[in-house]
């Protein structure tokens, strides 16, 4: 079969393959919400959404593990194919009346499948094209990696979302089953990479000594995505700004899309001096929401938080990957991943319990604490890999 020959565009054909996958988690993220909760309580719809995010933690390690030892090729399949089912058992349950309990159950199986075949998808998509193109482009990879998540997660919620409202939900669990058949066709055309000493395999927990400064700064920085995510059409709502509220949550995505666009080429070069600006650019985002007077400054804010953040996960990905050797690269790039998953669940845990006591406002500043606190972690991370 025909093989694409430059390696560049081949790493930007794997970048389309993850974004149909995440369209594909989209619409799933957007559609069983709002099925749930036409016969059961917000806390189920909860559970399944928690059930998802922990399969797809717990099994980040063994992603990048089947990558570094069979090839994020095989690997990317496995994630395919694994979502794929996912989606099978969701069109089986939304064109069946079955019983509730029945019904519920089931779409706890296609979520934990869903969550196993994202922690493939992620990992191996960063492992493959850093495999054609080399580790010299490792930045430019993450950042091509992060547009593609970005623009298929909210193009798969917006059309998740019309079809629940404006047609059958059949046509949701359609596109969620037979979309990942897109990324198979495009993986036929990309050529495998060779496997580094398969036989060479390092442990999670080497791997966690090595990069927890990079993955923890990378998981404080992702505190204010979380907050701005969950809770600032709650914060909008509860300052009597609801109309605003919708365009303020844009915002955020526009100085994300914005930042990787127009910065996303310096990943590789700009290093520690980009990374400080970044989460500095970040921190002062959520202490304008945090401190807010109105809603235009809010904003702003968002504005600021989603461009400042949106070069991080590039940024620190290079000392998380440069501290780890190359025949490990999936499981560093599936743990340093996994600090992303831990951000926002500890995120989402602590913000409740804070806003409960605080307000929503304080959310924001306990983001800007924990941004500043990334800026040190940053800083030693580079360290650590200019002194291997």
């Amino acid at each position: 079969m025909y093989k694409i020959k430059s390696d560049i565009i081949a790493a930007i054909f794997i970048a389309s393959i993850l974004f149909w996958a995440v369209v594909t988690l989209g619409i799933s993220l957007a559609v069983i919400p709002l099925y749930i909760n036409t016969s059961l309580s917000s806390f189920f719809v909860g559970l399944a959404i928690a059930v998802q995010s922990l399969s797809t933690l717990l099994t980040r390690a063994v992603a990048g593990n089947y990558s570094d030892k069979n090839g994020p090729r095989k690997g990317m399949f496995v994630g395919l194919l694994l979502t794929f089912i996912s989606g099978a058992v969701c069109l089986f349950i939304f064109s069946n009346s079955l019983h509730i309990n029945i019904n519920y159950s089931l779409l706890l199986l296609s979520r934990v499948i869903m969550g196993v075949g994202e922690s493939f998808i992620f990992t191996c998509t960063g492992t493959w094209a850093i495999g054609l193109i080399g580790r010299e482009h490792a930045g430019k990879i993450m950042s091509w990696v992060g547009i593609a998540m970005f623009l298929g997660l909210a193009l798969g919620n917006y059309t998740g979302t019309f079809l629940f409202y404006k047609s059958d939900i059949i046509y949701s669990g359609l596109l969620i089953t037979f979309l990942p058949f897109i990324g198979i066709i495009i993986s036929c055309f990309v050529r495998a990479v060779p496997v580094i000493n398969a036989d060479k395999r390092n442990s999670l927990i080497f791997a966690i000594k090595k990069i927890w400064k990079p993955g923890l700064g990378f998981a404080l920085a992702n505190t204010g995505y979380a907050a701005v995510m969950t809770y600032l059409v709650l914060f909008y709502a509860s300052n009597d700004w609801e109309n605003s509220a919708a365009l303020a949550l844009s915002m955020f995505g526009i100085g994300y899309v914005f930042s990787r666009i127009t910065l996303g080429w310096l990943a590789d070069k700009a290093g520690i001096k980009m990374t400080v600006v970044s989460l500095t650019i970040e921190s002062t985002g959520l202490l304008m929401i945090g401190f807010s007077i109105s809603p235009y400054i809010a904003m702003i804010g968002s504005f600021l938080t989603g461009f400042g953040l949106s070069m991080v996960y590039p940024l620190l990905a290079l000392p998380a990957l440069k501290s780890m050797p190359e025949e490990s690269t999936g499981l560093a790039l599936s743990t340093y991943e996994s600090c992303f998953d831990i951000g926002m669940l500890s995120a989402g845990f602590i913000g409740g319990i804070i806003i409960s006591i605080f307000g929503y406002a304080s959310v924001y500043l306990l983001s800007f604490v924990f941004c500043i606190i990334s800026i040190f972690l940053s800083i030693l991370a580079y360290q650590q890999i200019k002194l291997k």
